[in-house]
C-alpha cells in the first residue's frame, strides 16, 4: 500500500490547500448513492463521486461521507447496512481503512449532523444536500482541487495502467470473436468475460462496432445476428475497464480481409503511434490535434479520398469531415477527467478554436498528466451529406470506403520528464 499512502499524502495535502483557499474549515465529501427510475423501485447503476474514489479505492461504496478537516486524520462515516436483500461487503478490514478514522453506519439515521459544523463545504450529487446551495460544490474549492487531479500520483498512473492491462485481455477476446464470425453482442460478452467486468463495472458502455457501425461514433447497440457470409468488413471496439475505480480507455480497429482499408488501419496506428511519441513536457495538446488533422488528410490524400493538399483539407474545415472530435482528453478517475479546458487553481479557461470546437483537452503537457491519443477517420453520411458535390473529395472512392464505417486507434498515454509512456502498450508498469 506504499503507493496508496504516498497518494493519499498528498491527496489530503492539496485538499487542505483548497480549503484554505476557498475559506472553508472542513469538507464533507458524499459518496452518491442509487436513485430509482421515475414511478419504479428500481435504480440503474450507481457512479460513484470521483471526488470520493480519490480518497477510497473502492468503486462500489454507496451512501458514504468522508469528513475531512485541516491537520486531522479524515473520518470515513462508511455505509454498512443490515440488509437481507442485497449482498454488503464488509469493508472495514481492508488495509486502506486503517487511514481513515472509519465509523460503520448501519443506518441512514447514524449519519451525522451535516449542519452541526460550521463553515464546511459540500461536494457530491444533491440528491443529498444538506448544506447551502453556496457551500454545495463551490466553484472555488471545486477548482483547486480539479487542478490538483490534473497531475497523477504514482499511484494512479498505476491503477490507470493496471486498468490497461485488465482492458487489453478483452480487446483480445472480442477480436478473436470478430474472427470467428460471431455477433457485435458475442464480441461484446466475450469481453466482458474476459476482463471479468459487467456493464455496471466498466467505466463506459463498449464500443463494439462493425462494417458502417463503425462510422457512429459512440455507437450504443451491439446487433445479436452475425454479419452475413461476405458482408464482415471492419471491426471497430472502443472498449475499457476498471481498477480501483480509475478507467482505461483503449480503441482499436481491423480489417476482416486486409485489403486496403487494412493498409489504411496500418497507417493510421503509425501514425497514432508517432502522436504518442509526441506527448513531451511542453507540448501544446491543440498544435498537437492540428497536427492530427494534417496527417489524417495526408493519408486521405494518399488513397485517392482528397483531391486537394492537407493543409487545405484543414485550413477549409473539410478535414473535420472526415475527423470531427478532439485528439483525445485526461483520463483517471473519470474517462473523459476533469480541467481538460481550465489551466490552473484559479480557473483560468482557454477554449479550444473554433475550427476544432470538440478538442476536451487545450493544454500544454506537463510531468504525470494523462492523456488520450485517438486520431481518427469514418465516412459519417450525414458529415458527407454535408459536402456533397465537393469536387475536392473522390466520391467514388468514399463510396468504395463507406461501407467499413471507419478508423479509431486510441492509446492512454502518462507524460514523463524521461519522455512519454505508452501505458496501453507497455508491458512493464510504470510504478
Amino acid at each position: 500500500m506504499g503507493l496508496y499512502t504516498d497518494h493519499l499524502t498528498y491527496v489530503q495535502a492539496e485538499t487542505e490547500k483548497a480549503l484554505e483557499a476557498s475559506g472553508y474549515d472542513g469538507l464533507w465529501i458524499y459518496s452518491g448513492h442509487p436513485v430509482n427510475y421515475f414511478l419504479d423501485d428500481m435504480p440503474p447503476p450507481q457512479a460513484i463521486n470521483p471526488h470520493f474514489k480519490w480518497w477510497i479505492p473502492e468503486a462500489h461504496i454507496t451512501s458514504s461521507v468522508i469528513h475531512i478537516r485541516s491537520g486531522q486524520q479524515p473520518r470515513l462515516y462508511l455505509h454498512q447496512p443490515a440488509d437481507f436483500w442485497h449482498s454488503v461487503a464488509d469493508l472495514t478490514g481492508e488495509k486502506w481503512t486503517r487511514h481513515f478514522d472509519v465509523v460503520v453506519v448501519k443506518d441512514y439515521r447514524q449519519l451525522p449532523n451535516f449542519n452541526s459544523e460550521k463553515n464546511h463545504a459540500w461536494i457530491g450529487s444533491t440528491e443529498l444536500q444538506p448544506l447551502s446551495p453556496e457551500d454545495t460544490n463551490p466553484v472555488t474549492l471545486l477548482n483547486h482541487i480539479h487542478n490538483a487531479r490534473v497531475k497523477k500520483t504514482a499511484y494512479e498512473i498505476h491503477c490507470v495502467q493496471k486498468a490497461n492491462q485488465i482492458a487489453l485481455r478483452g480487446h483480445a477476446a472480442a477480436k478473436n470473436a470478430f474472427d470467428q464470425g460471431l455477433s457485435e453482442f458475442d464480441a461484446h460478452l466475450a469481453y466482458m468475460q474476459a476482463t471479468g467486468q459487467n456493464e455496471a463495472e466498466l467505466p463506459y458502455g463498449n464500443i463494439v462496432a462493425y462494417n458502417n457501425n463503425a462510422s457512429i461514433l459512440h455507437y450504443q447497440y451491439q446487433n445479436t445476428l452475425p454479419p452475413a457470409v461476405g458482408e464482415r468488413h471492419s471491426f471497430l471496439i472502443d472498449a475499457g475497464a476498471n481498477y480501483r475505480g480509475y478507467a482505461a480507455d483503449i480503441t482499436r480497429t481491423y480489417a476482416a480481409n486486409g485489403g486496403e482499408f487494412g493498409e489504411m488501419i496500418d497507417a493510421m496506428d503509425s501514425i497514432q503511434q508517432a502522436l504518442c511519441a509526441s506527448c513531451t513536457v511542453g507540448a501544446d495538446y491543440v498544435a498537437l490535434h492540428r497536427q492530427t488533422h494534417l496527417k489524417v488528410s495526408a493519408l486521405l490524400q494518399t488513397h485517392g479520398v482528397l483531391n486537394c493538399t492537407p493543409e487545405e483539407a484543414v485550413d477549409s474545415g473539410l478535414s473535420g469531415t472526415f475527423f470531427p472530435h478532439g485528439l483525445g482528453h485526461f483520463i483517471g478517475l473519470q474517462v473523459h477527467d476533469v480541467h481538460g479546458h481550465i489551466l490552473d487553481a484559479a480557473g483560468t479557461e482557454k477554449k479550444p478554436p473554433e475550427s476544432f470546437p470538440f478538442l476536451r483537452l487545450t493544454h500544454t503537457l506537463d510531468t504525470r498528466m494523462v492523456v488520450t491519443i485517438e486520431p481518427g477517420l469514418y465516412f459519417i453520411p450525414m458529415l458527407l451529406q454535408q459536402v456533397s458535390g465537393d469536387k475536392r473529395i473522390n466520391w467514388e472512392k468514399v463510396d468504395v470506403l463507406k461501407p467499413f464505417g471507419g478508423i479509431r486507434i486510441e492509446d492512454d498515454v502518462c507524460v514523463t520528464e524521461n519522455g512519454p509512456v505508452n501505458l496501453t502498450r507497455s508491458e512493464t508498469l510504470l510504478y
